[in-house]
This record gives structure tokens, C-alpha cells and sequence, in this order.
């Protein structure tokens, strides 16, 4: 049985948000204390013990709960051995924001199989020693867990890196991201284990915030990304995300479905659509880097959520060199460290750089907006702009009111959009294509109705055919194609 066993907390359920730092921290401590309960500790130190060749070993005594290496979604227990190495017993925490059993079980798998493909690569990474699943009656442990390396070195994201310290951490994470160019693979998806212990590419276990799941795998990045935007309108409109403006996060998703439909993602060659495809932390932001005193890279941790994905996106600007400021205001570009790793990944491969340096539109969707998260709509708009200006590089967005009205109307076909709109008592646009109306009740917007168009609209460049409103470019019959005896009055 486990030490804490006999421990009974006295802390009390906390009914209400927000908490206070006390509040929080002993909810924190409650739900640890409860999964260190479930820990059988005598048999995970006999199954380490097993693993490393029958060296005795005991849990570290300084950091019983495991909170001194707590993350999101797991705590790290410390398994000391006799010849002074450690290993981490990863261990899946338990509380409200927990996973299905199924879910958790096919991300540990998937973890497990990323691990184990990367430790044929000779890079910094942990190596896996063993796992159990949650629930599994042959995981006597009694929780989900994995055994892995202890690696030396401090999160890079808690480091004051001078540039030159920051370029030499760029240069070595080009290398391992040139390594990884090494292993192509033909489909996008997760890998996973098979029962014969080979790795294959499998369905996409789940965003960064395990929102959705099981997805794929795909053989093209169109089909990819309209998947991804696709899950999100179905959880819009279902009332589960962005419940506080579902009208306009749908209107952002539909339009990046529509963008990865016609294979926008993608800025480069549209051969990249079909492939090679290549493995990606999806959780790159910094805290997955350790380095030592001198900037050197001990290890690349927390390869959960990873997944195999176009060039574009294993290889394009990542939450490793980007602003976030910038991201989330809205701010189109590149930041200055984007640049840097640029700069430096030219330095090894010119084919590298053309990626580093490339536009940002999936680091935008994947990084707040792409998560699911709690943000209000004043952030969501911005998140919006950034990714409106990233696609039609236009530097600075539309008006969100116009934009948005434009988009209203353009979709007005959508049935999940109408039904929001009515959720939300704003008027629904009811229409039949190709419906005959007099010009002179033909609505007009501000700016040119056109996809992705910024351009103020000509006062009465009218269609009474399609009811759009064009600018002084897209009035003509090359761009604005309607066959009405109508046309567009000017």
C-alpha cells in the first residue's frame, strides 16, 4: 500500500470560482493526495527495480506527492537507484478536467510510441522504460503511468537567455528539427503501438488540450486541417465551446475550414499538400527545452499530444520564437526571434529557413484560439484579425463588424450558423441562391463583400442577383460572375 495510505485530509471541497492561492493550492494538494493514495509504491519501485537490471531503488523521500515536477496533466514521482541515476514514474492526474479512461489510454500510448520511434534518433529525449494503463487489470500499479529517464538541465522557458545564448539554443533545435526532416512519413496522424510493438501512424489522439479526439489519419493536408476546423463548428454549435459568442467563433472556423479547403494552409509548393509528412511537439512553447548553465540542450520533454503533420507545420514558426503578445492582439508578422531562427536555420539548410520563416497561420489557429480556451470576445476578435491579415497578407485586418457581417451573409446557406444567430436573437439571413430581388432592396456593407477583400465598396456596385456589394476591382465580370440580366449597377 502506498505511505499515504493513512493519510485523511481535513480539506474542504471548494464549490465555487474563483479560488484564492490557498484556496486553489489545497484543492491542488487534495487531488494529488488522492491519486497518491491509488500509487501502489511497492510494486512500481519492484517493476523499476525489474527494468533496470535488479538495482534497488526507493522514491524520492524530498518530494513525496511529486508536485516539485507537476505539470497540466501529470505529476512525476522520483525513483532513486543504488548507482545514483534517477527515473520519473509519470503519473496521469486525476480531477475534473481528467480524460475518459479510452482518451487517457491512447494518449499514454501515443506518448509511449512517440518516445520510442525518437529513441532511434540518438536525441535528447527520455528514454521509456515501461508503462500501465489506466483501469488495465494487468497494471498493478493502480494508476496510469510511465517509466522514463530523469534529465538534467532547467525549462529554457524559466531562463533570461541573452540573444547570443538564445541563438545557440536556435542553432541546436534546428539540428534536432533537421533530424526529424530525416524521418518522413506518408500520412498525418499519431503514432502509435501496435501489439507486436511496431510504431505506425494512427488517428490523431487529440489537440493540445485533448478538446477533441480520434481523428484521421489523413493523406493530405486538406483534408487535415478542414477536419480539424470541422470538429470545432460541430462543438460550436453543440453549445461547448466559445458558449459566450458562438456566432463569431464559428464564423472564424468556418472560415478556416474554407481556407484549408482550398489548400491556404499551405503558402508553398501545393505539392507539400500530399505529403512527406513529419512528427511535431505540439507543445513547443519553450518549456519543453532543458539546457544546462552553459545553453547546451540536455532534453526535449512532454512530447504528449505530438503528431505527424505537413512540412509547413513541423517545420514553420512555432510557440518557440513567437510573440505571444503579438498573437494574441492580432499583430500579423513574424517576431524578431522568428526571424533569428530564420537566419540561423539558413546558416544549415536553405530548405529548413523557407519553413522557419514562413507565414504563421497554423501557429495561430493551434496556439489559444485552435484550444478551446476561456478567452473573451474582445481576445477572440484579435486572435481573428491576426489570423485574417496572416491569410490574405494584408497587414492590417478588416473591421471585425464588417467582416463579420460579410461573412453572415456569405454563409447564409448554413444551417448550424442560422441556428446560432436565432440562439443569439440576431436576425438570421434567409435567402435562396441565384434569388431575383430589386436592386434597390440589395443591403449594402461597407466594404467589398468579396472572400477576404478589405477594399471600401463602390456606392451602388450592387448585385441584385447574389445581393454582394463589390469594390472598384472586384466589380468587374472578371471577379464578379453572376449571369443576371441584372448585373451590377454602377
Amino acid at each position: 500500500m502506498s505511505e499515504f495510505s493513512e493519510i485523511h485530509s481535513n480539506l474542504t471541497f471548494i464549490q465555487k470560482n474563483p479560488l484564492d492561492d490557498d484556496s486553489w493550492t489545497a484543492a491542488q494538494t487534495e487531488e494529488v493526495m488522492a491519486l497518491r493514495n491509488k500509487v501502489q509504491d511497492k510494486t512500481l519501485l519492484q517493476i523499476s527495480s525489474r527494468l533496470n537490471g535488479g538495482l534497488p531503488c526507493e522514491l524520492d523521500a524530498s518530494d513525496p506527492l511529486g508536485q516539485s515536477l507537476m505539470g497540466g496533466m501529470h505529476i512525476h514521482l522520483r525513483i532513486r537507484f543504488s548507482d545514483g541515476t534517477s527515473w520519473l514514474a509519470r503519473l496521469l492526474r486525476e480531477n475534473y478536467t481528467s480524460f475518459s479512461d479510452d482518451f487517457s489510454n491512447r494518449v499514454i500510448e501515443s506518448e509511449c510510441a512517440t518516445l520510442k520511434f525518437l529513441q532511434t534518433m540518438n536525441l535528447p529525449v527520455p528514454k521509456l522504460h515501461g508503462y500501465g494503463l489506466r483501469n488495465d487489470p494487468c497494471n498493478e500499479v493502480g494508476v496510469a503511468y510511465m517509466l522514463i529517464d530523469e534529465l538534467p538541465g532547467t525549462p529554457l522557458m524559466l531562463q533570461t537567455p541573452s540573444q547570443e545564448q538564445l541563438g545557440k539554443v536556435y542553432s541546436q533545435w534546428a539540428d534536432i528539427l533537421l533530424s526529424l526532416r530525416a524521418h518522413p512519413f506518408d500520412k498525418a496522424g499519431a503514432l502509435t503501438l501496435q501489439q507486436n510493438g511496431q510504431i505506425q501512424i494512427g488517428p490523431i489522439v487529440g489537440d493540445r488540450t485533448g478538446t477533441f479526439s480520434h481523428m484521421g489519419p489523413f493523406h493530405n493536408s486538406r483534408e487535415l486541417y478542414s477536419a480539424f476546423a470541422e470538429n470545432y463548428l460541430e462543438l460550436i454549435s453543440d453549445g461547448q465551446l466559445y458558449s459566450d459568442y458562438p456566432v463569431d467563433a464559428y464564423i472564424v472556423f468556418r472560415y478556416l475550414k474554407q481556407l484549408a479547403e482550398s489548400g491556404r494552409w499551405n503558402a508553398f509548393d501545393s505539392s507539400l499538400d500530399e505529403g512527406p509528412f513529419y512528427l511535431k511537439h505540439t507543445d513547443d512553447k519553450g518549456d519543453h527545452i532543458l539546457v544546462d548553465d552553459k545553453y547546451n540542450i540536455t532534453g526535449i520533454i512532454d512530447w504528449t499530444f505530438a503528431r505527424v503533420v505537413p512540412a509547413f507545420e513541423a517545420f514553420g514558426p512555432s510557440l518557440l520564437t513567437a510573440d505571444t503578445n503579438a498573437l494574441f492582439t492580432g499583430t500579423a508578422g513574424l517576431s524578431s526571434n522568428d526571424k533569428l531562427m530564420t537566419d540561423i536555420s539558413r546558416s544549415k539548410d536553405e530548405a529548413l529557413a523557407k519553413f522557419v520563416g514562413g507565414p504563421d497561420l497554423v501557429r495561430r489557429f493551434s496556439f489559444a484560439l485552435g484550444m478551446g480556451m476561456g478567452m473573451t470576445l474582445e481576445e477572440a476578435e484579435s486572435l481573428g484579425k491576426g489570423i485574417i491579415s496572416t491569410a490574405t497578407e494584408i497587414p492590417s485586418a478588416a473591421d471585425w463588424a464588417v467582416w463579420r457581417q460579410n461573412r453572415i451573409y456569405d454563409w447564409a446557406d448554413d444551417e448550424r450558423l442560422q441556428v446560432l444567430l436565432s440562439r443569439q436573437d440576431e436576425k438570421p439571413f434567409f435567402k435562396k441562391r441565384g434569388e431575383q430581388v430589386p436592386w434597390e432592396k440589395v443591403s449594402r456593407f461597407s466594404t467589398c463583400s468579396m472572400p477576404d477583400c478589405t477594399r471600401a465598396g463602390v456606392r451602388g456596385a450592387s448585385c441584385a442577383k447574389c445581393k454582394r456589394h463589390f469594390c472598384a476591382i472586384h466589380s468587374s465580370k472578371r471577379y464578379h460572375t453572376c449571369q443576371s440580366s441584372y448585373e451590377v449597377r454602377l
